[in-house]
């Protein structure tokens, strides 16, 4: 009875030994399961933060190169500016000079025109002054010669009156219309004296 007993006990000694082995394996297998899930979720999480690096480094990168781009314009933009002010003071300087210069040439001209006019001016009224003493010496030396009556008698004929015509073709600034008087009907050869006819043009 004992015996049946023992074996019975050990029976069920052995089975929950055997309950507990099971259980222990699960445990074992579950805790290795937990391991390898934890290396696969440690895995990832490194090639989550590997591809965070890279793309920080990415985004840097551009951010970088932004930068880069943008000081690179700006500088472009400044140098251009900077070439058409310069272009553009260059083109002013050179306007203002040739003003300038235009101004001092046209003042220079003027000047010489004032002074060529003041000039003229001095030879007409020499001249109109030359003119008056020579006619005023003419009159006081000829006017009342014989040859001047002869000359006289002579304008006043026919002849007298073409041959002033023919200098006034000949000399056009001359004034000396007023020699064509009305001419007598006379032939030259009885107004004239031989020494003065001169032939018809």
């Amino acid at each position: 009875m004992n015996l049946v007993r023992g074996f019975v006990l050990t029976k069920e000694l052995f089975g929950t030994i055997e309950s507990f082995d099971a259980e222990d394996a699960k445990s074992k297998k579950l805790s290795k399961d937990l391991k390898a899930m934890s290396f696969e979720k440690a895995q990832l999480e490194f090639e989550k933060r590997a591809l965070q690096f890279k793309l920080d480094l990415v985004v840097t990168k551009e951010a970088d190169m932004r930068a880069k781009y943008e000081i690179e314009l700006k500088k472009r933009v400044e140098e251009a500016q900077k070439l058409v002010e310069d272009q553009t003071l260059t083109a002013e300087t050179a306007l203002a000079t040739a003003n300038i210069s235009l101004e001092v040439v046209v003042a220079e001209k003027e000047k010489s025109l004032a002074a060529a006019r003041q000039k003229l001016k001095r030879v007409r009224a020499k001249r109109a002054d030359a003119e008056a003493k020579a006619v005023e010496v003419y009159q006081g030396t000829f006017v009342d010669t014989p040859e001047y009556q002869d000359l006289t008698q002579h304008l006043m004929t026919v002849g007298g009156k073409q041959l002033v015509e023919r200098i006034m073709e000949i000399h056009p600034e001359w004034d000396i219309s007023f020699l064509c008087q009305a001419p007598i009907e006379v032939p030259v050869s009885e107004a004239v004296p031989a020494h003065l006819q001169c032939a018809d043009p």
